[in-house]
């Protein structure tokens, strides 16, 4: 689907009322939901990174989103995982056959067939991705991509605005978290790189598998690079005996956290979802309908 640059322009223009005095939370769920709806996607997530390099679910437009959020939190992989480490938009076309990995029977299970990751940055360096998904195959156009990004943007201001107001409440403390170590972990990564000669994913891959086989704080990890010492051995990056189990568990004993606002504010799209379920509606959304100028490079 091509968006329109004037829509666009419009609706980043409607985004000047959300008002920090309505809480931190509910005015990231509320742009969450408007990408959803800019998209005309089925669901769409935030992640911010944690202090042992992960990214971890924070907000999203609905429950299943939140879930399929949290199962790629869970086995800490996934188009998230890879739009935040390569600091670069990652779109898929098809969950049947693009090689998602174990995060497939996640997203089969939400029933979401396609999406886009794009990261989302603050103070010079990414601190989490924005995410959409659609529950048919889609060939996402370069300028649907590209409006992703321009609401990355914008939550990326809301979400400086909120760190300069001192904003309370968890996802404000998780925000916090993100932008604390962050600097650090760019840091780390340019020493490897000007050292190995590698470049920003596997110079992030090198740092969160030392954490991982030591047990440490991806944040320690960085902190030892840049005081000169040597990487410790590392653990293979799949945990692929463990991961499908916890996924499993996580599905059966997840406790809901979706929040009444966040229901509140889906229920704004309720009339939008009644129009994507309609058949001629979707009709529009078949692959065939779409063309893509992007290259195989930017898709998995």
């Amino acid at each position: 689907m091509r968006i329109d640059p004037a829509a666009l322009v419009k609706s980043i223009g409607d985004l000047d009322g959300f008002d920090l005095a309505d809480g931190l939370a509910a005015s990231v769920q509320l742009l969450v939901t408007m990408t959803k709806h800019l998209l005309d996607a089925d669901g769409a997530g935030l992640m911010l990174v944690d202090a042992d390099g992960q990214l971890r679910w924070a907000s999203a437009s609905d429950q299943p989103a939140q879930e399929v959020e949290q199962d790629q939190q869970e086995l800490a992989q996934g188009p998230c995982a890879q739009a935040f480490s390569q600091a670069a938009p990652v779109a898929w076309r098809d969950v049947d056959r693009d090689g998602l990995g174990e995060i497939v029977s996640a997203l089969l299970q939400a029933r979401y067939k396609a999406g886009v990751s794009v990261p989302v940055e603050l103070g010079g360096g990414p601190i989490g991705t924005l995410d959409v998904y659609a529950r048919t195959p889609r060939a996402w156009h370069h300028s649907e991509i590209s409006a992703l990004q321009a609401y990355a943007g914008v939550l990326a201001t809301l979400l400086g605005a909120a760190v300069t107001a001192e904003a309370k409440g968890r996802l404000a403390r998780q925000l916090q978290v993100a932008l604390d170590h962050r600097i650090l972990i760019e840091q780390a990564k340019g020493v490897l790189m000007e050292r190995d000669g590698i470049d920003p994913p596997t110079a992030f891959d090198r740092l969160r598998n030392a954490a991982r086989s030591t047990r440490v704080k991806m944040v320690e990890v960085a902190n030892d690079v840049l005081a000169g010492k040597p990487l410790p051995p590392g653990s293979p990056l799949r945990r692929a005996d463990r991961s499908t189990r916890r996924l499993v568990a996580a599905r059966g004993g997840r406790r809901t956290v979706f929040s009444g606002a966040a229901a509140a504010s889906a229920r704004c799209g309720k009339q939008h979802d009644k129009q994507e379920r309609n058949p001629a509606h979707r009709a529009r959304h078949s692959p065939n309908d779409r063309r893509t100028e992007f290259g195989p490079g930017d898709y998995y």
